[in-house]
């Protein structure tokens, strides 16, 4: 039994509920992300063991808190006696996967001081200490850590004292602000965030879990996009090093083009696999004309297959630092031989 079976089979005997994060499964489990194939894996186990997480696990956030707890009956049974499917992963990015969403959560993971919020009797001076200490724009104003005051901005506090108003508490310059569910779809809650600049998160507890701007938004999507694009440019650059030095008999050689759904006229239809394919080829790759390393070469992107394959399917945390390394070191070696033949 893995340490991850074990802590299941542990749960389930002592019929208690157990909190831990995703980050603890993963690491029980022997992997550092939640990719789809540890996804289904683990919500195999948890059918397993007739467990239940709460949140779900592939939907919470990874440093987040969740409950992994006992089903209160037995799993249902399908017709044919087996036990019924595991739900798969979510493929809607919610704001549960950013950071500035789960900011309560990460006390005990990061150390982390938790979401920093005054009341409406905290007096503006002491407010805007808060706000220049640690280089905010806004602040929440809460009264206890679910009921919504409003916020502070140093757009508000502007706009207030501009009107003649005598601000001495954060309530004589609040503003009104959204709240939306940590549930909410990323892509749904964009216009908010956009139009608001701000958002309040609400966590699943009725608890106020996170503050959310524009420039959390844009930085959880350069993570998300980056990726994306550096594999985009890594195929491009792969075609033009094949363009026009081999035959359609050539490919034919190495792919078994009847096995494909789609008729392949060109480069552009083959995937990055065959790419790979026709690299592994020493007859080929000699009609490219290149004096690079053939077996290094073909090492480099087949390591970058792995990370594509990887990469397109949805996950909840951004690539690894060492893959994502690794697709820029791949597109500037790329970059660098196109720029000299």
């Amino acid at each position: 039994m893995t340490q991850l079976e074990i802590f299941f089979q542990e749960i389930k005997e002592s019929k208690k509920i157990k909190k831990t994060t995703p980050k603890v499964i993963c690491k029980k489990y022997g992997v550092v992300k939640r990719g789809w194939k540890v996804i289904e894996a683990i919500n195999k186990l948890l059918e397993k063991y007739e467990l239940t997480s709460n949140p779900d696990f592939e939907n919470a956030y990874y440093y987040g808190e969740i409950e992994i707890a006992p089903k209160s009956r037995p799993p249902k049974l399908a017709a044919s006696g087996e036990v019924k499917r595991p739900k798969y992963a979510d493929a809607i990015p919610r704001l549960s996967l950013l950071r500035a969403a789960n900011i309560n959560n990460l006390v005990e993971e990061e150390g982390c001081c938790g979401l920093i919020s005054v009341k409406k009797e905290t007096t503006l001076t002491e407010a805007t200490t808060i706000m220049l200490r640690y280089n905010f724009s806004q602040l929440p104003i809460l009264s206890g850590n679910r009921d919504v005051v409003g916020l502070i901005s140093w757009k508000s506090i502007g706009t207030a004292l501009s009107l003649g108003k005598n601000c001495e508490t954060v309530f004589d310059c609040k503003e009104d602000v959204e709240v939306l569910s940590i549930d909410e779809p990323i892509f749904k809650a964009m216009n908010v965030i956009l139009a608001k600049e701000v958002i309040l998160v609400r966590d699943k507890k009725n608890t106020i879990s996170g503050i959310v701007t524009a420039t959390d938004l844009g930085e959880q999507f350069l993570k998300l996009s980056e990726p994306f694009l550096i594999i985009e440019q890594i195929e491009n650059l792969v075609r033009r090093l094949l363009d026009g030095k081999l035959t359609f008999d050539d490919i034919k050689k190495v792919l078994d083009l009847s096995k494909h759904d789609k008729e392949i006229h060109s480069l552009a239809d083959l995937n990055f696999g065959h790419y790979v394919r026709i690299m592994e080829n020493p007859e080929l790759y000699a009609k490219l004309g290149l004096r690079i390393d053939r077996v290094i070469l073909q090492k480099m992107l087949q390591e970058t297959r792995i990370i594509r394959n990887d990469v397109m399917h949805f996950k909840p945390e951004e690539i690894e630092q060492k893959d994502l390394d690794a697709l820029r070191q791949v597109l500037n070696f790329l970059t660098t031989i196109i720029n000299t033949i």
